[in-house]
């Protein structure tokens, strides 16, 4: 999951244009915890990814390994198809149920006395 993290921390910051020290400053960590995560040494935690993300410009899957993102893509693609399924049905629950509640009511024409 994080075998490619620390090249593309350190091409993402420099697209940005930011030494080691200013990404370090913006996140309250030092230039050398910077260096470590790009080398591969350490791992940010989550908190630390999530700034990291942020301060980048760049989702938190940039940062992560290409099939993590691409799993994650497809799980979150297969959960919207299973939400629009869901939608789906309930829209042919509401009609039914507004089919069924119209041709239930009786309708009675109006008959006006003739004088």
């Amino acid at each position: 999951m994080w075998d490619n993290f620390g090249r593309k921390l350190k091409k993402a910051r420099q697209d940005r244009k930011m030494s080691q020290r200013n990404l370090g400053i913006f996140l309250g960590l030092s230039d050398k915890a910077i260096s470590s995560y790009e080398s591969g040494r350490t791992l940010p935690n989550l908190e630390t990814l999530m700034k990291i993300s942020k301060e980048l410009g760049k989702p938190v899957s940039y940062f992560l390994d290409d099939s993590l993102a691409q799993e994650s893509l497809c799980d979150k693609l297969n959960e919207i198809e299973r939400q629009i399924n869901n939608i789906s049905e309930s829209i042919k629950e509401i009609k039914d149920t507004m089919l069924e509640e119209q041709d239930s009511e009786v309708q009675v024409p109006s008959v006006v006395p003739e004088d």
